[in-house]
């Protein structure tokens, strides 16, 4: 390949993800920049109760992984079942939670380079993929997760340690956020199957 064409190859996969990462952005539901917080706040609420257990840091240790269980399961059968594309990516960002959540040590960094792969493609088949992103639920859920992960992993970075009585509550929403981002993927899982068929049977 000539060095014009590489540099000519180079600029319209940048386009193409400059794009995609705007389209992101502005088709992304204003509600999935509060879920987290409003999350975090139920959860606060919960750590007072007769029931505030829940919350504690083993025993979401053991709910987060059943979820995300469940979840690889059921996409499984989603991706079987529809044979489409986008299963198939979603299949594979579960499967590569889910192994994170088993403490594989090669997913420890690999879940990076998992989700850029998979972000990457995604930006790049867009197009492909458009009836079943113009899903309301399809994009809070999705959307949804990736941004409850992200308020968690700054809480398990102490970002948000300047807040009172931090170092007492923090275990507790930081693991049940996960937990929650879980259910977001779960939710997300059963929607796509609620939505396959009339866009599978549409495609065809």
């Amino acid at each position: 390949m000539a060095l014009s064409d590489f540099g000519t190859s180079l600029k319209n996969q940048s386009n193409i993800h400059w794009n995609s990462a705007w389209a992101a952005l502005r088709a992304t539901p204003l509600l999935v920049y509060a879920l987290p917080f409003l999350a975090a706040a139920v959860i606060l609420l919960v750590r007072v109760t007769p029931v505030g257990w829940v919350t504690e840091k083993p025993v979401q240790e053991l709910i987060a992984p059943t979820v995300l269980a469940i979840a690889a399961g059921s996409v499984v059968f989603v991706y079987y079942w529809t044979r489409a594309k986008f299963a198939l990516m979603l299949t594979l960002f579960v499967w590569a939670l889910f192994l994170r959540e088993l403490h594989f040590e090669f997913m420890n960094g690999g879940i990076l380079f998992a989700l850029a792969g998979l972000m990457w493609w995604l930006s790049n088949v867009r197009q492909e993929l458009v009836e079943w992103l113009k899903v309301y639920w399809i994009r809070l859920w999705l959307a949804g997760s990736f941004f409850t992960y992200f308020i968690s992993d700054m809480m398990d970075r102490h970002l948000f340690s300047f807040l009172p009585d931090y170092w007492s509550w923090h275990d507790n929403v930081e693991e049940s956020l996960e937990t929650i981002g879980h259910l977001m993927i779960f939710a997300l899982v059963f929607t796509t199957l609620k939505v396959a068929g009339d866009i599978v049977v549409k495609k065809r």
